[in-house]
């Protein structure tokens, strides 16, 4: 059975260091994530889902909290006036972000502390303190450093690997927090009393730097033994300074130091990982567009053996051609619906070697089929020649009176030309569309989402990613044929809503126009 954890998220320190991180990327300086159809900026929110996610899938908690920061002043500020007061306010950008965190933290289902006069911080060190009272463990996931001073044998913290991506992060226990900066954890309020902190403002005692504030704590321990021991400082200088500035490093380590007794109870109960509200976080990420979020839902666990979270094969009138009569009724009906959609399965995204495994259409929404042609696993169900196929298919391919629709056209109508066939009046394709459209994400099953609000089978379930991959061509057909006929589907469907979008925004034009 797996050890009880406990996971704290420190919302704003995540959320602020998501912001920063995104505005010093050199191709997010000029232009910040956006909601392509609202323009709100979002680069903070999407960098926390990133971190929660990474988190969640990766550390799966059996218990988990997050501690937000109070816009009232705390204890530290009536203690010291100073106290932070040279932070910039913060930007309104960032604001309306904070508030998308919290719902997405709220569909998470994932409790949320906060307290007037006590920071997050000091949540987050009650919490972990209670929780090794109860034997358990933590692990605090944040951006700010300051929490190092909590890592103890019960706790560590997940923090950013420094140069290195947002989500690039490092796990702290005891022995790397000395090995960061030179002195134990339970030291690091006494290091900052020393040197101070100018990110918080807290002054530290002039004339010291961080080697000689480590060399001291090495020698003699906090700040309250240096202080009990300070005719044996050396040089004479340093005691001075010291002896001068003894009521501003005792103020300073009362700043940099986080509490542990604040006024907040941890119910493990209420702390229980459970369930999220898919459905709400689902509507979420496709509200912020962050669509490729969507397949790392799968990803995450509850409890000790939780079910996978995955894609249901969209539900529609799907078929597979298997013989020759199926194949001229197929035929029949493609020629009577006058526009069908197309879509091709391959062992390879070169369009040049690519070989045809098979073949799928959809005449109208909700109707498709696959015709197999390439398949290669044992005991399958029968296949029709590829000759005999391309044979067929050719003539309404190359029928100009017949309109044809596809996603990726330019790869399609490559392979099918290796095969002899030149696809005649191509009407429409859903991934020109989506550029013109100002999509991010051109990918099919991400406009599926965005767009149609339908979850699409990833093709990773199907061939699987990797050095596990497999070949189209081994996987069985009844498998690929929903994935196919799907593909087919939703391009049908799609075409006819980005049709009516671009005749809207004036970038439809009919060719006899």
């Amino acid at each position: 059975m797996r050890k009880p954890l406990l996971v704290l998220f420190d919302g704003n320190a995540i959320v602020h260091r998501a912001y920063h991180a995104f505005e010093a990327t050199k191709y997010r300086a000029a232009k910040p994530l956006t909601v392509s159809k609202t323009g709100e900026v979002v680069s903070a929110v999407y960098g926390f889902a990133l971190m929660l996610l990474k988190a969640l899938s990766e550390l799966k908690p059996s218990h988990y909290a997050i501690a937000f920061d109070k816009k009232a002043p705390t204890f530290r500020h009536q203690l010291f006036e100073q106290y932070k007061a040279q932070r910039p306010p913060t930007p309104d950008e960032l604001v309306g972000q904070i508030e998308r965190v919290r719902q997405l933290v709220e569909a998470f289902r994932i409790p949320i502390f906060e307290l007037d006069g006590y920071e997050a911080d000091d949540i987050l060190g009650t919490l972990s303190r209670q929780a090794a009272e109860q034997d358990i463990d933590t692990i605090i996931v944040t951006g700010d450093a300051d929490t190092m001073q909590l890592v103890s044998p019960r706790v560590r913290v997940l923090y950013p690997r420094p140069g290195k991506s947002f989500s690039d992060t490092m796990l702290y226990d005891e022995a790397a927090v000395t090995e960061k900066y030179g002195v134990r954890p339970e030291h690091i309020a006494d290091l900052k009393a020393l040197v101070g902190d100018p990110s918080d403002n807290i002054p530290g005692v002039p004339g010291i730097g961080e080697k000689t504030a480590v060399k001291l704590i090495q020698q003699f321990g906090p700040i309250e033994a240096i202080y009990a021991h300070l005719d044996e400082v050396t040089p004479p200088r340093l005691r001075e300074i010291l002896q001068e500035n003894e009521a501003i490093a005792r103020q300073s380590k009362e700043l940099a130091t986080i509490v542990t007794d604040a006024p907040v109870s941890l119910n493990l109960a209420q702390c229980q990982a459970g369930q999220y509200d898919r459905e709400r976080v689902t509507e979420l990420f496709r509200e912020l567009e962050f669509v490729s979020l969507v397949p790392r839902l799968a990803e995450l666990e509850a409890g000790e053996a939780p079910p996978q979270v995955k894609a249901e094969p969209i539900k529609g009138d799907y078929h597979i051609i298997s013989s020759t009569p199926a194949l001229d009724e197929l035929i029949s009906r493609l020629r009577a619906a006058k526009s069908f959609a197309f879509d091709l399965e391959t062992t390879s995204l070169n369009p040049m070697s690519a070989q045809l495994v098979g073949i799928s259409f959809s005449p109208a929404p909700g109707e498709a089929y696959y015709i197999p042609v390439g398949h290669t696993g044992l005991g399958e169900i029968a296949q029709l020649p590829l000759e005999q196929v391309i044979e067929r298919l050719k003539p309404i391919m190359e029928d100009a009176t017949l309109a044809k629709l596809a996603h990726n056209s330019k790869y399609d109508m490559a392979v099918l030309a290796e095969y002899g066939v030149n696809v005649n009046n191509l009407t429409f394709d859903t991934m020109v569309a989506a550029y013109l459209l100002g999509e991010k994400s051109l990918n099919l099953k991400n406009l599926a989402f965005s767009r149609l609000h339908i979850e699409m089978t990833p093709i990773s379930e199907l061939i699987g990613s990797s050095a596990k991959q497999l070949p189209m061509s081994q996987v069985p057909i009844e498998q690929v044929a929903d994935y196919a006929c799907a593909d087919a589907d939703i391009t049908l469907q799609l075409a006819e809503l980005l049709s009516q979008e671009l005749q809207r925004e004036g970038l439809w034009q009919r060719p006899s126009q």
